[in-house]
Formats: C-alpha cells, structure tokens, sequence
C-alpha cells in the first residue's frame, strides 16, 4: 500500500533518523509536514527533496522547549487548511545534551528535557488527534530508547523521560483502542547518527547500521495492517 495522499507530521525532522525517514515516506508518496527547530537543518532537507526531484515539503520550523497549546492549535490549523487533515504524527525530536550524573544536571536543563522529550509530544498529540481521528487509517508513533540503557547512571533526564514517554504511549494506546488512531512506541536500535555520537564518544560510528534499515521499516508500519500487534515495538 503506498502512502499517495497521506500527510505525515514529523518532529526532529532535520536528525539523523527524521531526516531519513521523511525521505522515504516522500518517495513513497506521502504530503510530507517537517517540523524541527532547526531551521538549516529543515532548509538543507528541503533541498534534498528537490534534488531528488520530490514535492517539497511543507517545513514547520519549531522549537519545542518553548511552545505552548496556542502554537499547537495554530499548527494542527495549518493541517486542516493547507493539508485536509491528519493521517500520522511521527514523534521523532528528542532533547539529550550528552551523559551526566543526576546531582550534575542543571535544573534548568532537566525542565527543557521533559518539555521536549514528554510534555510537547503529549500536548501536540492531544492537539492533532481529532485530525488523526477523522483519518480512514491514523497513525500515532513515538520513537522510544532502550530502557535497559537508559534506566542506568548518567543517562539523567533523557532517561528519566523516555521511561514517562513510555508510560504515555501505553495510556494513549488504551485510550484509543475503540478509535481508528494505532498508537505504537518504537524501539529504533542503534542507529548511525549524531544524537547516538553525544553518548557514544569512543564508538566507531561505522560499526552501527544506518538509519534508512529503521526507516524503512517505519515506512511499512505506516501502511501495514497492525491490529493485534504489540504498542511497543522493536525493529
């Protein structure tokens, strides 16, 4: 099944895996919203759409430490006006500014990495799921980290976040289970990015996978008949 006349809402767009992955949905046919902070970043990917000879996407860029309901309102509006609506929401930004013990952690810090790794993925979520609703096949998907990793010393608020990332995902997945919207909790595995660089300093980075084998799997899930699946999935 091919993503022709699907629009995808995708956050860290401009990451290693964001980017990959907007990509592939693009070549498969999919209206493609780019939501990231990095405005460069989004620019250059942009780019890459063009070069490639695909639509352009629709970039949105965003940062999400700072927002709030009524800029979310603004972007689900945005949706409904330019696109039709909603057919999935791909949570991939994360906040992780390297490891550190907890008592290290400025709390300055620890409120940015729960507003971006749990707070605006749950109130974006909650803002665009009447669009995911009205959507013949909504997805909802947040890409998760390894939890017996991060559970350990250093992994401070990342950590701590991704476990509540977790938890989110299983209550809406509950919630949800009498509407059309599937909720997932992606496990990715190591991926050969940047944002696995800021832990793995002594890693050769060519000795992990690259990020089109999680993105490629994604894709199919986006298309894929997922009833009595596992919420929480490991590629």
């Amino acid at each position: 099944m091919s993503l022709t006349g699907k629009t995808i809402l995708i956050t860290g767009a401009a990451g290693g895996l964001g980017t990959i992955l907007a990509l592939h949905c693009a070549h498969d046919g999919a209206d493609l919203v780019l939501l990231d902070r990095n405005r460069k970043g989004l620019t250059e990917l942009s780019d890459r759409f063009a070069d490639a000879g695909l639509l352009p996407p629709g970039l949105y860029p965003l940062d999400l430490s700072g927002v709030g309901i009524g800029e979310f309102n603004d972007l689900a509006s945005v949706l409904q006006s330019e696109y039709g609506g909603l057919d999935a929401l791909i949570h991939c930004a994360a906040d992780f500014d390297g490891l550190q013990s907890l008592e290290q952690v400025d709390p300055r810090q620890w409120l940015k990495s729960m507003q971006v790794n749990v707070n605006a993925p749950w109130l974006l979520s909650c803002t665009c799921l009447p669009l995911l609703k009205k959507s013949t096949s909504g997805r909802l998907f947040f890409l998760l980290d390894d939890p017996d990793t991060v559970k350990g010393a250093y992994w401070g608020p990342y950590g701590v976040a991704k476990f509540a990332l977790t938890g989110l995902v299983q209550q809406f997945d509950e919630s949800l289970s009498n509407t059309r919207v599937v909720t997932r909790g992606i496990y990715p595995g190591a991926m050969r990015t940047g944002f696995r660089a800021k832990a793995y300093h002594a890693e050769n980075p060519m000795d992990q996978p690259e990020a089109s084998i999680a993105a490629v799997k994604i894709v199919d899930m986006l298309t894929a008949d997922l009833t009595g699946e596992e919420v929480l999935v490991h590629l």
